[in-house]
């Protein structure tokens, strides 16, 4: 429905305010999905482009527009999954290790790393989703549910029975090294 000049922009600062403050949220969401720096980047970018460009639809019916921003996000990150034809992935072999660790450190760093990818692989794609939101993107329950059409409580139950997944994963993985 068209808005009237002003309302657009009210709503087009709101939409500069969370592109000021979100950007990086949503593509470090992006980036955990598809596992691809330059594309997350892209694909951040695109959201907002989206966003801007359907603002006249937009109405505040109890999804604030940050939740939109991630729903369009979403939508984005399964059309390029997609097109692609790959399967979703958590890709935390490309986390960056610190460069004052010595070549010891690194290498069990990167081992560790790459357990945890093995154990995301674990996941359903739910909780796959869950967890990048609420520890990658570092969204609160409450705003996921927005985003996945949820309730809290059914978050707080999908990011709970993930994290038992992965403790019991990971407990075997590192079965007797010292301070697991």
């Amino acid at each position: 429905m068209p808005r009237n000049d002003a309302e657009r922009r009210r709503l087009e600062e709101a939409l500069v305010a969370l592109y000021e403050t979100h950007y990086e949220r949503v593509a470090r969401y992006v980036f955990v999905r598809i596992g691809d720096r330059e594309e997350a980047e892209d694909l951040a970018s695109e959201t907002f482009v989206r966003a801007l460009r359907s603002l006249d639809e937009y109405e505040e019916r109890g999804l604030p527009m940050e939740a939109w921003l991630f729903r369009i996000a979403r939508n984005l990150v399964v059309d390029h999954v997609r097109k692609k034809g790959k399967r979703e992935r958590v890709p935390l072999d490309t986390v960056p290790l610190r460069s004052d660790a010595d070549p010891e450190s690194d290498a069990e760093t990167a081992d560790r790393v790459e357990r945890l990818r093995r154990a995301m692989e674990r996941l359903s794609p739910a909780q796959r989703e869950v967890i990048g939101l609420r520890f990658y993107s570092g969204l609160s329950s409450e705003e996921c549910a927005k985003i996945l059409g949820k309730k809290p409580g059914a978050i707080r139950e999908m990011q709970s029975a993930a994290v038992k997944v992965l403790r019991r994963v990971l407990a075997k993985e590192f079965e007797g090294e010292q301070g697991i």
